[in-house]
């Protein structure tokens, strides 16, 4: 964690100080603000927020951050898609797989025990990766990938909760899962 004391727009690029004469470029960095709830999450609901520009996840409760991690998010060809939704079910391992293509192709992959994975949008999930350690670019099919250890407690954070030797647990009417807000915002305002 560091703390920023001063940005400044030097041609196209951001640079920020963090501390007396050191300064560091915004493309070097992955950046968490504070940011207000989206319109229709209540003050006291909790919310996730994933910046996929910054490559950043940060859990809140009502308009307090709890959380923050840096994230994988998906590539160009296999963007995560914007949005306000909520997650809709948890499984705490599951395999996945490319089902669009077969192992032939270099977009097939199939994953074992796929760690405490939490789908929001159809099927895009948060969830654990292994098979990486390049979390602050993006890297996955669409889903946001997350270190093990942030997987984990997000999964045991957000509901609907997963009872004890349970391995899986829907959202329903009367028991919604956490809200979840994609967004693409990068440090520069945008220009015309």
């Amino acid at each position: 964690l560091i703390t920023i004391f001063a940005e400044v727009l030097v041609g196209e690029q951001m640079w920020y100080m963090v501390g007396p004469d050191r300064w560091v470029g915004q493309s070097y960095t992955s950046r968490v603000d504070v940011d207000p709830r989206p319109e229709g999450v209540g003050p006291d609901e909790k919310w996730i927020e994933v910046n996929t520009y910054e490559q950043t996840l940060a859990a809140y409760e009502g308009d307090r951050m709890v959380f923050a991690t840096l994230v994988s998010t998906g590539r160009s060809d296999t963007w995560t898609p914007d949005g306000l939704t909520r997650i809709w079910g948890k499984l705490r391992s599951t395999p996945m797989q490319n089902r669009e293509v077969g192992p032939e192709s270099e977009a097939w992959y199939y994953l074992e025990d796929v760690e405490w994975t939490q789908y929001f949008n159809a099927a895009y999930a948060l969830h654990a990766a292994y098979w990486h350690n390049a979390f602050s670019f993006t890297r996955s099919h669409g889903c946001v990938n997350l270190a093990i250890q942030d997987a984990k407690w997000l999964f045991g954070w957000t509901t609907p909760y997963v009872p004890e030797g349970v391995k899986t647990a829907y959202s329903s009417e009367g028991a919604p899962g956490t809200w979840v807000w994609i967004h693409k915002t990068g440090p520069l305002p945008e220009t015309e």
